[in-house]
């Protein structure tokens, strides 16, 4: 965000006059105004995290978004991830310019709030993923109040010093400790009487500083000339200076918003510059919205100056593949939709009326092409028309959305949709017809049949026999609403299969499924060796109270709810009992229906006990302690007063009759066989 030069300002409030949009692809993002872009590269994919203008007669913000792209072309709306709401002693409408950054196993999310204590402020949220959501690391501000206190960026050099830099008019810096949320040491102004203007004049700093290495060299980029700004760019040998000015790298141009905040990345090889601009319908100083355009370095490692375009980047990384589910809110250009998060689920597209399209580019086909579409809807009825290359173009399918209560993948045969185009989907009908989750096409190449699995890289499998064990994560091939459904697109666990079902692993590499939310399932094809009713155990944790799931057998009920009573953590197991009703002979599909969430399974088995007992875990405890006894059902038994979780056992064994028990205490859960 930006801070106001009243005496220049007032000629460039007006909303600009601007050129049809066309199908140009710049801004990126087009159902929300999103200031203030700075991308992070994370693995194979691009962030770009964001603002979130509301308009009016001032800059006004009350959340951060972030966006994603592995190809630079198409960009999947991630949602809003942080806010205000979250931290200390932050005004409403007050949230401007911040930065994300990766370390340690964290992200790490440096903002600039408007504080109750008068003044802006840095502060601090902290995420396991990229897309948050965010949490305020610590209940106060990093840095400030301050009204100087605007736009940090971050960056952590070769030899893992992490620096932190913001500030208008002044450019302040400071280093970071290791926890990446402690200021270490005194806060440092650089000294702007050179190196951020040409042949030494007065400073032309504004603010929005961006710190990118490449090289030996350290480039501070910037907002300059104050009021309407450009981009300059200034270098140095050392992270803290002194700085040499390099020139401007973007100048004033048609759309511009009379500020300017860029941020560099190279990504595979290339160059890109983020920036904003006032270039969506409404647009204007107050709302703002994220372009991108690519660069080439100069031989010597200068950066050129780099013309804004309304293509945005004509090359992708890599074509997108239609035969793998892609979310619904991945696109290069957009009118008239909407879209919403659901924390810990996803982003869905919503708003959807008569004539208003999404537009996906260079989506690969192949020779053979697509033979169908699905998509996963809810909602009212509509029609989405693919067409390739234009909103009008060709059609090779049509999509009869009917009503549903919950999302439910819908199909229809394609025709024509063959090598690489640009697709778009057109929405006919009324107005907020449906909403939409994920799509994919499939040919019968692509189509994978139901069937065994038996392990990552192994060939020949065959049903898994009753009696016998199956692990939970060996579930069938065949894909989404085939042999699985898991709620979420993302892969919580992401262990032992690459697609959305989520697995974890334990210390000893031991994979089961776990992040489980009621109503996801999992199929297993078996051979029943003789019919008739079979008991089973199955070694599940649980820090829920009301975690369960349900079997079923050609989707026929085959067990009653089993109730899976808590653990104490989802990384303490215990083995549970119960028997089937009787199972018919021969090859089968068995069902594992999750009825309760939050329930980890590693595996079920099926008939008398042939393996070892499972891992337990004995830690000794000191003092006198209650621990609480329960059978394997989850019938509360009684406490037992104890020094040691020895001791218990020692008594549950005197005291009790022959069978299975777990003993909790305050912090854990223990498996007891007598």
């Amino acid at each position: 965000m930006k801070q106001i030069f009243r005496t220049t300002l007032l000629g460039y409030l007006a909303v600009l006059l601007l050129p049809s949009l066309g199908l140009a692809d710049n801004p990126i993002a087009q159902a929300y105004y999103t200031p203030d872009p700075a991308p992070m590269v994370w693995n194979d994919t691009v962030f770009v995290y964001t603002g979130n203008d509301e308009g009016g007669s001032f800059f006004t913000m009350n959340n951060w978004r972030v966006y994603s792209s592995t190809d630079m072309v198409n960009w999947t709306d991630r949602g809003f991830v942080f806010g205000h709401e979250s931290i200390t002693n932050a005004k409403p409408a007050g949230d401007w310019a911040a930065e994300c950054i990766y370390r340690n196993g964290k992200f790490y999310y440096y903002v600039t709030v408007e504080s109750t204590k008068g003044g802006r402020a840095v502060a601090v949220g902290v995420a396991d993923k990229p897309d948050g959501p965010f949490k305020e690391a610590y209940n106060r501000h990093m840095a400030g109040p301050n009204w100087d206190y605007i736009d940090p960026t971050v960056f952590v050099d070769d030899d893992d010093q992490a620096y932190i830099y913001w500030g208008n008019p002044k450019l302040y810096y400071a280093k970071l400790k290791e926890d990446m949320i402690t200021i270490d040491g005194q806060i440092n102004v650089t000294d702007m009487s050179r190196g951020f203007a040409p042949n030494g004049e007065s400073s032309k700093y504004t603010e929005g500083p961006w710190i990118h290495k490449r090289g030996n060299k350290y480039y501070m980029i910037y907002a300059s000339h104050g009021i309407p700004e450009k981009i300059s760019y200034s270098w140095s040998d050392s992270p803290t200076g002194p700085w040499e000015w390099k020139g401007v790298i973007l100048d004033q141009h048609s759309g511009f918003a009379f500020t300017s905040h860029a941020g560099i990345i190279e990504f595979k090889g290339r160059a890109f510059i983020f920036y904003h601009t006032a270039k969506l319908p409404g647009g204007g100083g107050f709302s703002r919205s994220t372009q991108v355009d690519e660069f080439t370095f100069n031989p010597d490692g200068t950066i050129p100056l780099v013309k804004p375009t309304d293509l945005g980047v004509v090359k992708p990384i890599h074509n997108l593949d239609p035969y793998k589910i892609v979310q619904a809110e991945t696109k290069a250009f957009s009118r008239g939709i909407g879209t919403y998060r659901v924390e810990g689920k996803g982003v869905y597209v919503n708003k959807l009326d008569n004539n208003d399209y999404i537009k996906v580019r260079s989506v690969d086909f192949g020779d053979d092409g697509a033979e169908k579409f699905y998509a996963a809807v809810k909602g009212g009825s509509g029609t989405i028309e693919i067409r390739l290359d234009k909103q009008d173009g060709e059609m090779v399918g049509q999509l009869n959305v009917t009503s549903a209560s919950n999302f439910e993948e819908q199909s229809t045969t394609v025709s024509g949709a063959i090598g690489v185009h640009d697709v778009f989907f057109v929405f006919k009908g009324g107005t907020n017809m449906f909403e939409w989750d994920y799509w994919y096409f499939e040919t019968s190449k692509t189509a994978v049949p139901q069937g065994p699995f038996c392990g990552v890289g192994k060939e020949g499998c065959t049903a898994t026999p009753i009696p016998g064990k199956i692990e939970a994560e060996n579930y069938d091939v065949g894909g989404s609403n085939k042999a699985y459904y898991d709620a979420s697109i993302e892969n919580e666990g992401g262990k032992y299969r690459e697609d959305r079902v989520d697995i974890v692993a334990d210390e000893l590499g031991n994979y089961m499924i776990g992040y489980t939310e009621a109503g996801e399932w999992l199929e297993y094809t078996v051979n029943v060796e003789e019919a008739k009713a079979y008991p089973f155990r199955a070694r599940v944790s649980s820090g829920s109270e009301s975690s369960s799931f349900q079997l079923f057998m050609d989707d026929k009920e085959i067990t009653d709810t089993v109730f899976v009573e808590t653990t104490g953590d989802w990384d303490t197991y215990a083995e549970i009992t119960g028997k089937t009703s009787v199972l018919p002979a021969g090859e089968h599909v068995l069902k594992l229906l999750i009825t309760g969430s939050y329930v980890n399974i590693d595996w079920i088995e099926f008939g008398e006990k042939t393996n070892s007992i499972s891992k337990t875990f004995d830690l000794e405890k000191q003092g006198l302690q209650t621990y609480k006894v329960f059978s394997l059902l989850g019938q509360y038994l009684g406490d037992i007063q104890s020094n040691s979780i020895q001791d218990c056992k020692r008594e549950i064994h005197e005291r009790f009759p022959v069978g299975k028990y777990v003993i909790r205490d305050s912090h854990h859960a223990y498996r007891v066989i007598k």
